[in-house]
């Protein structure tokens, strides 16, 4: 086994060096810290309890290792583990793992490394055994695994008994007459929510019950996923009653049925697992709680942890179980008859509302959310779900037939100074500057994205920006840091230019880097139009490039142009299929799976794509302004139709969508408001940290609109856009030079521009 000193002397630095690494007693320079880091794996030390005790040498320092902060069972069990192992002259050093692997991964590792006498670990990751087994247990290092047991190995465990739980509270439902019974927990890879699940499962299988798996409802457990994952799923079906496995996930879950007009406990009953408490103040009224004593399963763990430190080499494994003490009582719930009926929204048939939206995740998210709008106002809205290519198009063929016509639709910024010139999206100015409105409560940026000449035509209702993606994990990892200097002679980071992402991508990219661990560096979406152009533009502002000069003049062909689709070329060397084929959900799928290494998209999709990776167990994502810092100033907006009969109905959907509650709502549902409030709430931002990205975005964001003239007209930018895509499309399906490509658009915007009445001469 390796020594401090063989550590010391591979690394080529003195045994005290070593130390500090380690203990971070002193400030070791990061470049040395690298280098003994790596000896450290490459000769496998790990300071190992039971050798230090053979040398009369011991830690008193416990390591624990917890999920998050905001687990209040956790909580509960880490007082108990503390108070226990302080009374025994031990200190208990607490980290969070984020429900990251590698960050407990990490954790362990740093716990190791420092000589902790033992672990208590509360783990995201149990069907690691791999990591457990070499790491710890092949060295004897005393450890307990609390609520959550390694996947096939036989260790020290303390957890309660989950199963005989929810199956008492299941069964005890069922014989007083409920049966439409849901389940909300964790992900069924813990043993913990395993066991619910199949407590759950046998006692509606048991008592004749036909299993509906669409009444059981996996969360990541935080209060914000599990009112996402209701609302979208459970609360849809006839509820009796619902049975949450946290008190975090009963609180999303109360949120939801709410939402959803449904109310505890006159309309669904809820039970949720809880921790013994003397204080019942502190609860939701109506909701039924368990009694877990949390705090004695914390200072079981410890005294079975101080055991197996006693014994580190011939300590044989205990499993302690638990029992809530509900099961040792009947449940105090009503019949199932005492419900009252659930309360239908139902709209007033005089006062409805119809709607075109895009088929994006904010579009969806406020569809949900209307039914909580009907149930207040009376008002019914329609709602037709159309692709982004096929929306303006609609709204022009609709607009003067009072039989199919919508009063509001969604459309892109991008179509602003066309439908107001085309007569196609009201002025509403009046209501926007009322006191009713209170247009403060949004974004200056996003509420500027509704202007035209000084005028408001709609309000927005998708912000956002387009940010990077990467996989934080890999960017942290010290072989990747240290193969990535050697190659470029800098340090690996999120990139800041073009030519650094390109470099990244290609270092992630197989076909040039055997030991890359995703297959491509990064993806392009560009399956239509409206996905590819802001692909090239944001790639083209950055380097300076534009497609008309300040006289209104086409200039495609410039030598910033150049640059920028010379740029574009290389990013395609490091994608995995042709960007003509790939939408954007392609490339945000990609990501999630682990296939790219970096995703440029739109912060809408920022939520799935952390649960994404989350959810397989992939690792932890960043997020970073765009290389170039040049974004595209994106987001939808909500418009009148001038004709519609229903203007007051109208503006009373609108103030309700920039409420508070309703903002809030939407940004938890993947939605992306333009709301300042969930972008300031320290609650939101650190569950999804890209708020800040986008709100720093703001500041360097170009907006996508054509050129303008008085007394000419509007050229839709659509076809603008189409030219500059048929550039890459001529560079790449026809095998033409980029100079060629850009002379031949150039033609052919010098034409567009001609007949909507701009100048013909180009900018040479």
């Amino acid at each position: 086994m390796a020594t401090l000193k063989d550590v010391a002397k591979d690394a080529g630095v003195s045994i005290a060096t070593v130390s500090c690494c380690l203990s971070g007693s002193k400030p070791v320079k990061p470049e040395t810290k690298m280098r003994v880091m790596d000896s450290i794996e490459k000769l496998r030390y790990i300071p190992n309890a039971s050798a230090r005790n053979l040398k009369s040498f011991s830690s008193n320092v416990i390591g624990v290792v917890l999920t998050d902060i905001d687990n209040l069972y956790h909580a509960e069990i880490f007082k108990g583990i503390s108070a226990y192992l302080q009374i025994q002259n031990y200190t208990v050093s607490v980290a969070f793992s984020s429900n990251s692997p590698d960050i407990e991964c990490e954790k362990i590792n740093n716990f190791i490394s420092q000589n902790v006498a033992g672990l208590i670990v509360i783990t995201c990751q149990p069907q690691n055994s791999e990591f457990f087994q070499s790491r710890i247990l092949n060295y004897n290092i005393p450890i307990v695994f609390v609520e959550r047991n390694p996947k096939d190995m036989f260790v020290n465990f303390a957890g309660f008994h989950n199963y005989k739980t929810t199956y008492h509270i299941t069964y005890s439902l069922l014989k007083k007459g409920y049966h439409n019974i849901a389940l909300v927990c964790g992900s069924s890879n813990f043993s913990s929510e395993k066991e619910c699940i199949d407590g759950y499962t046998d006692a509606l299988t048991n008592e004749g019950i036909g299993l509906d798996s669409g009444l059981i409802c996996e969360t990541n457990m935080s209060k914000e996923d599990s009112f996402k994952s209701v609302l979208t799923t459970i609360s849809k079906k006839p509820l009796q009653a619902v049975i949450t496995t946290t008190e975090n996930i009963a609180a999303g879950t109360l949120e939801a049925l709410y939402n959803r007009g449904l109310k505890v406990p006159e309309n669904v009953l809820l039970i949720t697992f809880s921790e013994e408490s003397w204080n019942k103040f502190s609860r939701f009224p109506g909701v039924i709680y368990t009694s877990r004593t949390a705090f004695d399963l914390g200072n079981s763990a410890s005294k079975l942890l101080l055991k197996n430190i006693q014994s580190p080499l011939l300590f044989e494994p205990q499993i302690i179980i638990f029992h809530d003490n509900i099961t040792e009582r009947k449940l105090d719930i009503s019949i199932a008859t005492r419900l009252k009926p659930i309360i239908k929204p139902s709209g007033n048939h005089n006062k409805r509302l119809r709607m075109l939206i895009v088929d994006l995740p904010t579009a969806y998210s406020a569809r949900l959310l209307s039914e909580s709008f009907t149930r207040k106002t009376g008002i019914n809205i329609e709602f037709d779900i159309l692709p982004q290519n096929e929306i303006l198009k609609r709204i022009s063929g609709t607009i003067n037939n009072p039989d199919d016509s919508y009063d509001i639709y969604m459309y892109d910024i991008p179509w602003l100074s066309y439908m107001v010139q085309n007569s196609l999206v009201a002025d509403i100015s009046d209501f926007i500057n009322s006191d009713n409105f209170k247009k403060e409560r949004i974004f200056n940026e996003n509420m500027a994205n509704c202007t035209y000449e000084g005028k408001y035509y709609g309000m927005p209702i998708i912000g956002g920006s387009q940010i990077m993606f990467y996989r934080k994990d890999l960017f942290e990892n010290r072989e990747y840091i240290k193969a990535f200097k050697h190659k470029y002679s800098i340090s690996l980071r999120p990139p800041k230019t073009w030519t650094e992402f390109n470099g990244t991508s290609e270092f992630f990219t197989k076909a040039y880097n055997p030991n890359s661990p995703t297959r491509f560096g990064t993806s392009l979406a560009g399956i239509t139009d409206e996905e590819l152009a802001p692909e090239i533009l944001i790639r083209l502002w950055a380097y300076g490039g534009t497609l008309w000069d300040n006289y209104n003049r086409p200039c495609l062909d410039t030598t910033e142009n150049v640059k920028a689709f010379e740029s574009i070329l290389d990013t395609l060397k490091c994608v995995g299929s042709s960007p003509f084929d790939t939408s954007i959900k392609q490339t945000v799928t990609d990501f999630s799976n682990g296939k790219t290494a970096m995703l440029i998209t739109y912060t809408e999709y920022a939520a799935q794509i952390s649960q994404s990776l989350h959810d397989n167990l992939i690792g932890r994502v960043g997020y970073e302004i765009l290389p170039g810092k040049r974004p595209a100033s994106i987001g939808w907006n909500i418009g009148l139709n001038p004709f519609s009969p229903n203007r007051t109905l109208a503006f009373e959907y609108f103030n309700w969508l920039c409420q508070h509650d309703t903002s809030f709502y939407m940004t938890i549902l993947d939605g992306q408001s333009p709301v300042i409030d969930p972008h300031h709430s320290l609650e939101l931002l650190k569950l999804y940290p890209w708020l800040t990205i986008t709100e720093k975005s703001f500041a360097y964001a170009q907006k996508r609109t054509g050129p303008y003239k008085r007394n000419t007209l509007i050229i839709p930018q659509n076809k603008i856009e189409k030219i500059l895509c048929d550039v890459l499309r001529m560079i790449i399906n026809e095998k033409r030079t980029i100079q060629e490509a850009l002379i031949t658009n150039q033609k052919k915007m010098i034409k567009l521009f001609a007949s909507y009445g701009y100048p013909k001469p180009t900018c040479r």
